[in-house]
């Protein structure tokens, strides 16, 4: 309940503290608008702009009414973020090691994470391509059931570790090898925790 309470006052703040940003900047503009319309001189253009008086203000009142109906959407009665937490990892694979470098992962990641699964360590996890793209070309997702389970865990660890000795032959050299071999191969572009939004 605390841990609850404490997301809310967290997201809370860092709506106001966005609110403070929006009106920030909605004053910043005010204050171009303004500088703009005294030095405006013999430009025409700029005359043109600020030709009626009361354009600015007509202009200010639409951004407000925007903002107004934008930014301050309830949270938990328009929207809420999902206690799940998702990991995301993008990776730049060289076009002509996918392959490789995907029967490889299968060997070490993917295996691992079925692991987890089974303990009920994580949610789920995906592997992700496309044939259109470059780069990056894979994508990796873990689906924590919430930002606790994320913490390191040196019992789990263990736990994963023993049961993939018992079930798969690779020693942990040829692992080490196909690790290692990754560096060669692929650049992890960006990493993130990402949540979903459900609207109600």
């Amino acid at each position: 309940m605390l841990n609850q309470s404490k997301k809310i006052r967290d997201v809370i703040e860092i709506s106001y503290n966005d609110t403070f940003i929006i009106l920030a900047g909605i004053a910043q503009l005010v204050e171009r608008l303004l500088a703009k319309q005294k030095v405006a001189g013999s430009n025409p253009v700029s005359r043109s702009i600020f030709k009626n008086k009361g354009g600015i203000m007509r202009y200010l009142l639409v951004l407000s009414l925007f903002f107004a109906n934008t930014v301050f959407a309830e949270l938990y009665k328009d929207y809420e973020p999902s206690e799940q937490h998702i990991q995301l990892t993008v990776i730049a694979v060289e076009s002509n090691y996918l392959d490789d470098y995907l029967v490889n992962l299968n060997k070490t990641w993917v295996r691992s994470m079925e692991v987890m699964k089974e303990l009920g360590y994580i949610v789920d996890y995906g592997v992700y391509t496309s044939d259109n793209a470059n780069s990056p070309n894979v994508w990796l997702t873990i689906t924590y059931e919430n930002m606790a389970a994320m913490q390191p865990n040196e019992d789990q660890y263990n736990k994963v570790n023993d049961i993939l000795a018992e079930r798969y032959s690779e020693s942990e050299d040829e692992l080490l090898t196909i690790s290692k071999g990754y560096e060669e191969i692929r650049k992890m572009v960006d990493n993130q925790i990402i949540n979903k939004v459900n609207f109600k």
